[in-house]
């Protein structure tokens, strides 16, 4: 395979190039070439040549929130067709969450999964569960699955309310050299609720969760790693409160990270007027307010990274009564879209880069790729001004389960390429 791209822009600050225009050369998935833009280079014509106008070249995204429901759930979505799913939104490697059946809480558990997702050069990684079954109980054999391959730990979206079950989770991960990543949840508080607490959702008779349970749950968190002198990973932040205790914790010389979903910087809990179960998610759209502060601190380096929070459900768990939905939407697709429209078209392409790829990868301790000769090719191509309309047909998820459909974004991926082109949209 040679392919070139003439007239890309660098979107990497990390690269002498970035924010360049470049011609780059890839050869059998190598960059075998890299040069400032000429406009009047020719090629050979055995190379596959794109005229990149407008288009930008970013480090591999890496998604640190996906659910591909294999084993267990294979009627919702498959590993292979979850990486399918991956490559056509831009990302080349993904971390995929514990919460299947079994929970994959022992060595076997992930090397299944590593095994399993060999046939795509779409990057498997995984977070092995931080107690057995995801109960909150007894930790699970960490090490072991580090043995395994897990690059991480974490309940995924089950907080652990047991104090010191999650100190002794944070300094048995940080002995060997892993992270754990929380999720801020005081269930006292949020009991079985179904959205955000707010008079919007009072008016239409949902069970609501106040943003304080979020912001209790995570100021907990934080202190109990600033006490065991640990590394913390925050999950799927949604709200203000959480945002001044990430912001503290960075201020104070603290070692916490965060990421937000790429839906809670597009919509607001008022899209629940329509009862769309698409809108049920965990955690729940929250306020403008808090809305707009999630689009504040991704600016400003409070929130690290962004994730697609990918939950595939079939039609019989979500078709029925808000209610009773399943929560969850697919996001790998739709999400580079979603966080370009939700900020306008406006985000630097270079933090693009940041958010989606660079610190995701730092976080769980994996290589970044670099754009540079001699290099691997793994990288992503986007346009941040094509508008894009996703149809059903376009979808590579198993399942359908997002409001994204139909509706005019801004920002296209182009291509994503791991050694070889995972997808192709010029």
């Amino acid at each position: 395979m040679k392919l070139a791209f003439h007239g890309v822009t660098v979107a990497d600050p990390r690269s002498e190039f970035n924010r360049k225009k470049v011609d780059i050369l890839i050869v059998d998935g190598i960059i075998s070439e890299i040069s400032e833009h000429a406009s009047d280079r020719r090629y050979s014509e055995d190379v596959d040549v794109r005229h990149c106008e407008g288009v930008f070249i970013s480090p591999g995204w890496l998604d640190m929130k996906a659910n591909f429901r294999e084993p267990g759930y294979e009627q919702k979505e498959t590993i292979e067709t979850g990486q399918a799913a991956a490559a056509k939104g831009g990302f080349t490697a993904v971390l995929l969450m514990p919460s299947v059946n079994p929970v994959i809480h022992k060595r076997a558990d992930v090397e299944f999964l590593i095994g399993k997702s060999k046939k795509s050069n779409v990057d498997v990684f995984v977070a092995g569960a931080l107690t057995v079954n995801r109960e909150g109980k007894e930790l699970a054999e960490l090490y072991d699955m580090q043995l395994g391959g897990a690059v991480i730990f974490t309940d995924d979206k089950k907080a652990i309310n047991n104090s010191g079950l999650l100190l002794r989770g944070l300094q048995y991960a940080d002995n060997i050299g892993a992270k754990v990543i929380v999720y801020a949840d005081e269930k006292s508080l949020s009991g079985e609720s179904v959205a955000n607490e707010s008079a919007t959702t009072t008016k239409l008779g949902f069970k609501g969760s106040p943003s304080i349970a979020e912001g209790i749950a995570l100021e907990r968190d934080i202190r109990l790693a600033e006490y065991a002198n640990t590394p913390l990973h925050c999950s799927g932040i949604s709200t203000s409160e959480a945002v001044d205790a990430i912001r503290t914790a960075k201020q104070m010389g603290l070692t916490v990270t965060a990421e937000v979903n790429a839906a809670h910087l597009y919509f607001t809990d008022d899209v629940l007027t329509t009862f769309d179960s698409n809108y049920k998610v965990k955690p729940p759209f929250r306020g403008v307010t808090d809305r707009d502060v999630l689009k504040e601190a991704l600016l400003d380096g409070t929130i690290d990274c962004v994730v697609t929070d990918h939950s595939p459900e079939d039609s019989e768990s979500k078709d029925v009564e808000f209610e009773y939905a399943a929560s969850g939407m697919i996001g790998l697709e739709t999400a580079y879209s979603v966080l370009n429209s939700a900020f306008d078209g406006t985000i630097e392409p270079d933090h693009i880069a940041k958010v989606l790829s660079i610190n995701p990868r730092m976080v769980i301790g994996v290589d970044v790729p670099l754009i540079t000769s001699g290099a691997i090719a793994n990288f992503t191509l986007f346009n941040p001004t094509a508008e894009v309309v996703y149809g059903l047909t376009d979808l590579k998820s198993k399942s359908r389960n997002t409001p994204f459909l139909n509706r005019v974004l801004k920002g296209k991926v182009m291509m994503t390429i791991n050694k070889t082109v995972l997808s192709d949209n010029f």
